[in-house]
């Protein structure tokens, strides 16, 4: 085998390996100090959405909205139900809150986990989506909540 190939694939080993240990270490704060969870997916009855699958929270204390990571802000937009959705970039992943009631944060700001990013009316519904570039990722596996 020549030197060139021999350092091609030595470097796709490397590549491919760090890519899992990023995936696998990624950890995420909850959203909600005292937020309850449900995980939805697409045949959930209340689920619309035909190809995404992510977590919903709700909480009977809670009035403030966290950030599970330390990202960028991408997107704040109103929504028809006149709550917010906000979306926050990590590297190449991206995290979705739907439900926001007002937010506290701009697109292009920078969040450290736990910073607040909005409010929520307590016992109302917390969607989190997470997409790693387009794909859905199931934010369970990766969310540390009670």
């Amino acid at each position: 085998m020549d030197l060139k190939r021999t350092a091609f694939l030595l470097l796709s080993f490397f590549s491919i390996s760090l890519a899992f240990a990023q995936t696998d270490s990624l950890k995420l704060s909850c959203p909600l100090k005292t937020g309850v969870s449900k995980q939805i997916r697409a045949s959930d009855k209340d689920y619309q959405k035909s190809s995404e699958y992510g977590v919903m929270l709700s909480s009977k204390t809670d009035t403030a909205v966290q950030a599970v990571h330390e990202a960028s802000v991408v997107i704040v937009a109103r929504t028809e139900d006149t709550k917010y959705d906000v979306v926050l970039q990590f590297r190449n992943y991206y995290f979705w809150y739907a439900g926001v009631l007002s937010p506290k944060v701009r697109q292009g700001s920078k969040v450290k986990t736990g910073d607040i990013i909005g409010t929520y009316k307590p016992g109302d519904m917390l969607e989190l989506l997470m997409f790693q570039q387009e794909e859905p990722v199931n934010p369970r596996k990766y969310l540390k909540c009670n």
